[in-house]
Order: structure tokens, then C-alpha cells, then sequence
């Protein structure tokens, strides 16, 4: 599964689109690069956009990827972008970030992910 990455400049976060078949393999890849933008530019805020990805992640990879999260990105802020359809999943992932102590929530609404990651901090 291809994924595109950027630094956003004007809000100060690193945006990793997913796009296809989401896998653990996939993610790992990702967070690679993903750890070296943020670290390049000093920027702790994360947008994981998922809206382009075909198929459902399996719960046992939820969890592993929010404890992989914490791991590399102990003080990084992440909104990530779920298909409206993927809405249930969101939440999981929401609940089990909470449980790990990861600054995590998920979002259906592209904008809304963008507000809460730039306004949260005044920028």
C-alpha cells in the first residue's frame, strides 16, 4: 500500500496519508520516515489520514500500532482521519490510546482533525 507523507508548515505537523491495503508491514515502513520528518522540523504533532484505505484494520493491529505509538512517539500529538463507514473503529482506537496514555483521538471529519491538532496548542 502506497502512503504519502509531508510537513505542513503553516500548522506545524507531518501528514502521512494511508492509501490501498493497510497493513502492519505498511506502518512500519511509514513510521520510519514519518519519526524523521518530525524530528527534522522539531514538530510533535502527527495527522493520519486513512480515509483511503480499502480494508478494516484487524483489532489486534489497533492495539499493536498504539503501542507502537507510544513507543516512538511518546510526546507526539496524533489526530487520525477514519472513512465515516470506519467510525466504530475510531473509537476503539480512542479507547485503547486513552488506556496506553497515548494523546490519540480519531476523527471521520478531515477539518476537524486539522482544528483540533493546530488550535489545541494556539497555532
Amino acid at each position: 500500500m502506497p502512503f504519502i507523507e509531508k510537513a505542513i508548515h503553516d500548522g506545524k505537523y507531518v501528514l502521512i496519508r494511508h492509501e490501498g491495503q493497510f497493513t502492519r508491514d505498511e506502518f512500519e515502513n511509514s513510521t520510519v520516515s514519518t519519526k524523521n520528518l518530525l524530528d527534522e522540523h522539531r514538530w510533535n504533532r502527527l495527522l493520519i489520514d486513512l480515509r483511503g484505505v480499502t480494508n478494516r484494520v484487524p483489532i489486534v493491529d489497533v492495539y499493536f500500532i498504539i503501542e507502537f505509538d507510544r513507543k516512538v512517539f511518546p510526546f507526539v500529538q496524533i489526530a487520525v482521519v477514519f472513512p465515516p463507514s470506519r467510525e466504530e473503529d475510531g473509537r476503539f482506537a480512542d479507547n485503547v490510546a486513552v488506556n496506553r496514555g497515548v494523546n490519540l483521538k480519531s476523527f471521520t471529519d478531515y477539518e476537524q482533525a486539522v482544528t483540533w491538532l493546530t488550535v489545541k496548542h494556539g497555532n
